[in-house]
């Protein structure tokens, strides 16, 4: 069986490649407050060829889920071990207030998380803390069909404004010396850690969109930011899907990022984008 990659925040129910896994699911069904009990066990294997990119290779990693419906709020608690990746725990929740409004909130917990760090004198270490991230959301749909979701994230894993500055400024002087071995270091630093998406500490995530507005069958607009909350950089994105033909989707896009020096989003190597995708399901 697999399991999906990282959701893009941009288009959260895009279909995702899985990695390969193994799983056993056993599910309990109550008639008191518990309504329903399961629990999955996974092993994920990591080797050349085969989940190569989820971490350390040449290792078996084991993941555990338990799943419980009480009191019709729906609950996990998780947990991950393996040397490809560290140790983690995890906790979340959902829960309708009432028909048309439901809360919902994550934490996830590593003890022993390794953060690559660029410290003022120029020197680069790898510095083990614990990392405390959670996220608290809502989702309300309006007697219009206006859905709408906003979540606040707090990273734990992520990088203060003061990190991210020695980063940027690294990079700058890169460029503007032409040096090829501070491009390089600047190289290095993104890919052990400063080039992961959410590179901040705190950020609002909200999405708007309307089912078939002014009656007009199959077509849903939307719009989706993301901001970072530390440095106010932000992303914009509007979108239109139509789905009127049969096992046919018409996607349009546009992605504004905004954001001033030394800022995520306003140092993101990419500009603007427009994007249009026309898939066909069989």
């Amino acid at each position: 069986m697999q399991n999906n990659y990282r959701k893009d925040p941009n288009n959260p129910e895009e279909a995702l490649e899985g990695y390969i896994t193994a799983e056993m699911d056993l599910i309990k069904s109550f008639s008191g407050e518990l309504q329903n009990a399961a629990f999955t066990a996974v092993a994920l294997p990591v080797y050349r060829h085969i989940n190569e990119d989820f971490g350390v290779q040449d290792n078996m990693n084991f993941a555990a889920k338990l799943y419980l419906l009480y009191r019709d709020t729906d609950i996990d608690l998780l947990f991950f071990n393996g040397d490809s990746r560290s140790t983690s725990f995890g906790f979340d929740f959902s829960k309708n207030l009432a028909s048309n409004f439901e809360i919902h909130g994550e934490v996830a917990y590593t003890p022993d998380h390794d953060k690559f760090i660029l410290y003022e004198d120029g020197s680069t270490a790898t510095q083990e803390t614990s990392a405390l991230s959670y996220l608290l959301g809502l989702r309300y749909l309006s007697q219009h069909d206006i859905t709408s979701i906003i979540e606040y994230y707090h990273n734990g894993a992520g990088y203060t404004e003061e990190e991210l500055d020695r980063f940027f400024q690294l990079i700058l002087d890169g460029e503007d010396s032409g040096s090829d071995i501070l491009l390089e270091k600047a190289r290095e630093l993104s890919l052990r850690g400063y080039g992961k998406p959410f590179l901040g500490s705190n950020y609002l995530y909200a999405r708007f969109s309307q089912k078939e507005p002014f009656d007009i069958l199959y077509f849903t607009p939307g719009i989706t930011t993301i901001i970072n909350l530390d440095d106010r950089s932000y992303t914009l994105t509007p979108e239109v899907v139509y789905t009127g033909f049969t096992n046919w989707e018409l996607r349009g896009r546009f992605s504004y990022i905004d954001g001033g020096e030394y800022t995520e989003y306003g140092e993101k190597q990419n500009s603007n984008k427009w994007e249009v995708r026309v898939r066909y399901f069989f």
